[in-house]
């Protein structure tokens, strides 16, 4: 298969976690090799909330692979922050370790993007933390995509406050909410609206309904849609059971991964090129506008 998919999402894949402590050079090549097998040409490293020492040390891994291997250079085009500066509230913050969330911090922020040698390029965010729109302001100075999700804020006006500072998209919407929402006043509607911000989804068949996915295919510009696998580590292994974000993860045969203690998603296994499938096989998509969204897109996105 010849990789021309670009991934904004890849928390690991084929057994190597991009969250792990243990991570090595060859493992990150491990997953290069893997990813291009698979369909995917290029994508972004991505870290969930956690132990800042440990995110940087991988980071630093990540950057070692990138200078000591070609194809690693080629293939891993920065790294996407998923956390830590998300809401802590059930729902809302999904998988991630509610212990290692943080409030916006540039200092922080600045040990991140100095171990990634100025890689660091999509910040998740949660836009109804106090101090987040100046965050959003001078990360988005430094040409720093900012997101929106793992958030509780859902009207227009809590967002707008992070719009206006700068913020470019949001990340997997409908995934990373309460399963709860008003019929109304909630994040999706208002996000379905907003021309400024691209909407990153994941259409793996368990993520999203059908339904959603014909929705957002309907209501969304296709310049501002953008498929991301948001793929785990246990993609591409057997099912059974991991431990994903610090938790327990059950895979299952149909590759749904989740967190039956919270009865959450942690994750996809399907790796873009079966993505791309789906949304051209069951919403009607094209070849043209599956590369659209799986390619250049998301180049557009991060630059």
């Amino acid at each position: 298969m010849k990789p021309i998919w670009v991934d904004l999402q890849v928390n690991g894949y084929a057994g190597v976690d991009f969250n792990s402590p243990g991570l090595t050079v060859e493992a990150v090549r491990e997953v290069v090799a893997r990813l291009n097998a698979d369909g995917t040409a290029a994508f972004l490293p991505t870290l969930v909330t956690g132990d800042p020492e440990t995110l940087v040390a991988t980071i630093r891994t990540v950057v070692a692979a990138r200078k000591r291997h070609a194809e690693c250079e080629r293939s891993i085009l920065g790294f996407f922050l998923e956390g830590p500066f998300i809401s802590p509230e059930p729902g809302a913050i999904g998988t991630h370790p509610v212990e290692w969330v943080r409030p916006p911090d540039m200092a922080l922020f600045g040990r991140f993007q100095d171990a990634a040698e100025g890689l660091v390029k999509i910040v998740n965010v949660a836009a109804e933390i106090p101090g987040m729109p100046d965050f959003v302001r001078a990360l988005s100075a430094q040409g720093v995509v900012v997101s929106l999700g793992h958030q509780m804020a859902t009207s227009p006006a809590q967002l707008e406050p992070c719009l206006a500072a700068g913020a470019r998209a949001f990340t997997h919407l409908g995934n990373g909410i309460p399963n709860l929402v008003n019929r109304h006043d909630n994040i999706v509607y208002s996000a379905l609206v907003e021309d400024r911000a691209s909407v990153m989804f994941i259409p793996d068949g368990h993520h999203l309904p059908d339904t959603m996915l014909k929705l957002y295919a309907r209501a969304v510009p296709l310049r501002r849609l953008i498929a991301v696998s948001d793929a785990q580590y246990p993609a591409g292994m057997p099912p059974g059971e991991y431990e994903v974000c610090g938790a327990h993860a059950r895979l299952e045969p149909d590759g749904l991964l989740w967190n039956p203690a919270r009865n959450c998603l942690v994750g996809a296994t399907a790796p873009m090129a079966k993505m791309m499938a789906l949304l051209k096989e069951r919403i009607g998509f094209t070849e043209a506008e599956c590369l659209a969204i799986g390619r250049d897109n998301p180049l557009e996105l991060i630059g």
